[in-house]
C-alpha cells in the first residue's frame, strides 16, 4: 500500500450505484496515495451478509465487476457460513488479513453476525482501522459495526418486538459508542414510516429507550457515505444526503459536503474525553476478538495456488511449489487430520495437478501440461 491511510467508510445504501463511484474513487485514491496505482492494492469483498441468498454468486460477480471498473483487482473472501471446511474458512480469513481494502454490503446483519462472531473477522476488520487499510461497509454490514445492531429482518419482516443484538464493537476503535443505522431517510413505505432502516419513529424510540447511558445512534442517509480518516482524525460526508448523530431523541445533522473533525462527532455523541475502546474492551460481558496466527496454512496455500496457476505451463518452476504444498498435506496425514489432507488434495486437483499416493506414504504428482508419467 502506497499510503498509511486508516479509513472507515460507512455507506447508507446504493453502494454499487453509479452515483457512489465518486466516493469509492476518493477512498481508493486516499488508500493508494498520491502516486499509487490502484491495481497494486489488495481488495476483497466478504459475501457473508448475503451468503444465504440463492443469488449469492450473482451478487459477488456484480460486486467484483463494479470495483474492477474502478481499477481494483478485487477478489472474493467467501465465507457464506462459519461451518464451511477449514481450508475454505482459513483462505477467506487470509485474504481479509492481507487486504488493503475490505468491502462488505447488503444482506442480513444478524446472519452475518452469527457467522462472524466466533471467528477472527471482528479483529481483522478492526485491524484495518488500527494499523492501516480501508474498511468499506454498507447496508447490512454497516449495521454490524457498532456495539449494538438492529435486527432489521426480525423486526420489520417477521414482527419481532424491537430489540438490540450485540454488534462487533468495531466503532469503539473510532471512539464512538454507537449503533449504526443505514437507510436513515428511507421513504419506501409511502403511507407508513420507513425511516431509520425501515423501523419508523415509534420503533426507533422504543430501541433508544433500551440503549445504555452514553450510547447513541449514528444514522447514514441512503446514497450517502461517511468517510472517516483516523490518521487525520477527520471525516467527510459524501453523496446526496446527511449523517445524523441521535442522542436521547435529539439529532445533530452533518449535511452532504461537510468536513468534520472527529472530535466534533464525538462531542455530538456526548463522548468527548471518554476512552470508548478501553471501556468496551474491559466490560465483563463483552468479548474482543483478536488476530491470531491460525491463518498461516491458508496464507501458504493461497501463495502456492497463485504461483501454480501462473506457472502451470512451466513445470520446472511450478514443481517445487507443488512439492511445498504436498509437505503441508503430508504433515496433516501424519497428524491424522484426514479432512485437511483431503481438502489440499482436492484443491490441487482443481488446479489440474494429478496426485497418486504410494503404499509407503509418498505422493507423486503430474502437473498440467506436463507430459511426464506420474
Amino acid at each position: 500500500m502506497a499510503s498509511d491511510a486508516r479509513l472507515l467508510v460507512i455507506i447508507g445504501s446504493g453502494e454499487l450505484a453509479p452515483g457512489m463511484r465518486r466516493v469509492h474513487r476518493e477512498v481508493i485514491a486516499r488508500l493508494a496515495g498520491e502516486r499509487g496505482d490502484p491495481r497494486t492494492l489488495a481488495a476483497v469483498a466478504i459475501d457473508t451478509p448475503y451468503g444465504f441468498q440463492e443469488n449469492a454468486d450473482a451478487l459477488t460477480a456484480e460486486t467484483l465487476d463494479y470495483f474492477g471498473r474502478l481499477g481494483l483487482d478485487m477478489e472474493a473472501a467467501s465465507l457464506r457460513r462459519a461451518d464451511v471446511d477449514a481450508l475454505v474458512r482459513e483462505t477467506a480469513l487470509a485474504r481479509i488479513r492481507a487486504a488493503d481494502l475490505v468491502f462488505s454490503g447488503p444482506g442480513s446483519p444478524t446472519y452475518a453476525l452469527r457467522h462472524w462472531r466466533d471467528t477472527t473477522i471482528p479483529g481483522l476488520l478492526a485491524d484495518k482501522l488500527l494499523n492501516g487499510g480501508a474498511l468499506v461497509v454498507a447496508s447490512a454490514a454497516a449495521l454490524t459495526l457498532g456495539r449494538y445492531t438492529v435486527p432489521v429482518y426480525e423486526i420489520y419482516k417477521t414482527g419481532a418486538d424491537p430489540y438490540w443484538a450485540d454488534g462487533l464493537d468495531v466503532l469503539s476503535r473510532v471512539g464512538l459508542d454507537a449503533a449504526v443505522v443505514p437507510h436513515w431517510d428511507n421513504r419506501e413505505g409511502g403511507n407508513h414510516d420507513t425511516r431509520y432502516c425501515f423501523l419508523g419513529e415509534r420503533r426507533l424510540r422504543a430501541l433508544e429507550a433500551r440503549l445504555p447511558d452514553g450510547a447513541v445512534v449514528l444514522g447514514v442517509d441512503e446514497h450517502t457515505a461517511l468517510i472517516v480518516e483516523l490518521r487525520e482524525e477527520r471525516a467527510w460526508v459524501r453523496g446526496r444526503g446527511s449523517v445524523t448523530v441521535r442522542r436521547d431523541g435529539h439529532e445533530t445533522t452533518f449535511p452532504a459536503g461537510a468536513e468534520i473533525a472527529l472530535a466534533e462527532l464525538r462531542t455530538a455523541a456526548g463522548l468527548a474525553g471518554r476512552d470508548i475502546a478501553a471501556e468496551v474492551t474491559s466490560a465483563p460481558h463483552r468479548r474482543t476478538a483478536v488476530i491470531d496466527d491460525s491463518g498461516d496454512l491458508a496464507r501458504r496455500v493461497l501463495q502456492l495456488e497463485a504461483e501454480i496457476g501462473r506457472l502451470g505451463q512451466r513445470a520446472e518452476l511450478a514443481e517445487p511449489l507443488v512439492e511445498a504444498l504436498l509437505e503441508v498435506r503430508s504433515a496433516a496425514r501424519v497428524a491424522e487430520d484426514w479432512a485437511l489432507a483431503d481438502q489440499i488434495r482436492d484443491r490441487l486437483h482443481g488446479l489440474g495437478v494429478e496426485l497418486a499416493d504410494a503404499a509407503d506414504g509418498a505422493t507423486v504428482f503430474r502437473l498440467p501440461h506436463d507430459q511426464r508419467q506420474a
